[in-house]
């Protein structure tokens, strides 16, 4: 998708015009009024004159004038007063999800007004809304619906800050999509292996350090906690590692030096039929997206490195399938974790955990970063909790949590913070090992899934992001079927802000 800023409908054409208004607006108000066409002049003044017209947030009105070869549209944008970054994306994306509706290939948006945050949002939200996937499908003899141009109206001048954040949302949202088509892929065909060979793909594209470890060598680490849960698949595990080292000066070493400044954990689940604690049919049917925690962290680190940021990520994906066989692993199992600790396994089906223990172990251990952060879809709690709007945000510091929800408001990649107190801690203590996967009570359920993971963190700097909740998309977000690509933008912000300094764990 091309979108370009202009300072004049003059010489614009597309295949519709798009105008947003607020309620109880009068047409003249609009900044841009005066150059809008003169058959556009006309029925604003008289259409948006009728008593019955409703400009209430969300409403969508198509007209088709004689006089004009474009079609018209006004979106409602409610109170004024109630206008805020959240209905500004929702309405970027409706004017996509639009366009693919009526296979408008252009559109012309005059703008009331605009800054760096809501151009970067429209462009952001637009590209996410313009993605489908249709991979597997047979493509119709028009091909499939896409918009190609946007073109942005605005009196305002356009600041190096505009043009950055453009840029920027351009950048993220690819990334995000690029994985959204990861985690769409059936879990017959995206498995572990294929995974890595995405991310290879992916290390290559941008010049990322690309490294795996073979179930041999996870073998020989001692990552028992992560075989215990892949032994029951015919598909080998795969232990990914991507790598951005922009600062490599051992001069600055004092500073940071070749240090992980950042480090991501993505949970890698290919397919997730539960194990011996096999899931019900229904909830089996979205367990392909169970590796998105893994693919987020690709897109971050792909996004982080065409944004040049100066500084050094890391990306830990332990991918597996949890299946059902005679050689997979049981409930009441004992798995010595690579941390040394050994796991009781009391549910199958609580195998992200698992994995993500040894690879929380060995980032830490290996990579030593100042800031960790795992991405999960770790627990249909979570979703109980929060419903499809929101990621869980856990971490036991205050200054990180606090930071982690502007980060979501910021990014539009929303978040909510959930508790890890003390009190939380016996939910994960074991009869016959040192931490259980499944503790004894049905409540609290996301809080007891971070609370086991806390248990190999070393105290250190953490933030668990729990995305099942927004895993795949829902009702009213305006994006297609499927996965959403949830936390590439919360990543990309919180790094920017650890690049500018603004964030030090």
């Amino acid at each position: 998708m091309k979108i370009t800023l202009k300072p004049s409908l003059r010489g614009t054409k597309a295949d519709a015009l798009v105008l947003g208004f607020f309620d109880h607006q009068k047409p003249a108000d609009h900044p841009l009024f005066a150059s809008f066409p003169a058959p556009v002049k006309t029925a604003l003044k008289t259409w948006l004159g009728k008593k019955d017209v409703q400009l209430d947030w969300g409403a969508v009105h198509v007209l088709h004038l004689a006089q004009l070869k474009q079609a018209v549209v006004i979106l409602g944008f409610g109170k004024k007063n109630e206008w805020n970054l959240r209905r500004h994306r929702l309405a970027a994306r409706r004017v996509a999800r639009l366009a693919h509706q009526h296979r408008w290939l252009s559109v012309v948006m005059p703008m009331q007004k605009i800054d760096a945050a809501t151009v970067g949002a429209l462009a952001e939200n637009m590209i996410l809304a313009d993605y489908d996937f249709v991979a597997f499908r047979k493509a119709p003899k028009e091909g499939w619906p896409t918009l190609k141009v946007v073109t942005v109206v605005t009196k305002e001048t356009v600041t190096k800050e505009i043009s950055a954040a453009l840029k920027k949302a351009n950048i993220v949202a690819e990334a995000t999509n690029m994985i959204r088509g990861f985690a769409n892929i059936p879990g017959g065909t995206m498995t572990p292996t294929l995974l890595a060979q995405e991310a290879q793909t992916v290390a290559k594209q941008y010049g990322l350090k690309y490294s795996v470890f073979s179930k041999a060598q996870m073998e020989k680490i001692g990552m028992n906690a992560l075989l215990g849960v892949a032994k029951g698949s015919d598909e080998e595990p795969k232990f990914i590692m991507l790598e951005y080292r922009p600062r490599r000066d051992p001069s600055s070493r004092k500073r940071g030096g070749d240090g992980i400044d950042l480090a991501f954990v993505g949970k890698g689940v290919t397919f997730d039929s539960g194990g011996l604690n096999l899931k019900p049919g229904n909830s089996m049917q979205e367990m392909h997206m169970d590796m998105a925690g893994g693919a987020a962290t690709i897109g971050a680190i792909a996004a982080i490195a065409q944004l040049k940021l100066p500084i050094n990520v890391v990306t830990v994906i332990p991918a597996v399938e949890n299946m059902v066989s005679g050689s997979g692993f049981r409930p009441g199992d004992l798995l010595k974790s690579l941390s040394g600790k050994v796991i009781q396994i009391d549910n199958t089906d609580a195998e992200g955990r698992v994995i993500l223990a040894d690879a929380l172990t060995y980032t830490l251990k290996e990579f030593k970063p100042k800031l960790t952060v795992d991405v999960a879809t770790l627990t249909g709690a979570a979703l109980v909790a929060l419903g499809f709007e929101a990621t869980a945000l856990f971490t036991k510091q205050d200054k990180l949590r606090n930071i982690g929800s502007d980060i979501g408001e910021v990014s539009g990649d929303y978040v909510w913070p959930l508790p890890m107190w003390e009190e939380y801690a016996p939910m994960v203590k074991a009869q016959f090992g040192d931490v259980t996967n499944s503790g004894k009570i049905r409540w609290g359920g996301a809080i007891e899934g971070a609370m086991f993971l806390a248990e190999f963190t070393n105290n250190k700097p953490w933030i668990h992001l729990d995305i099942a909740p927004t895993m795949s998309s829902a009702e009213g977000q305006q994006l297609a079927p499927g996965a959403t690509g949830a936390g590439v933008r919360w990543l990309v912000e919180l790094a920017e802000r650890v690049a500018s300094g603004t964030l030090q764990a």
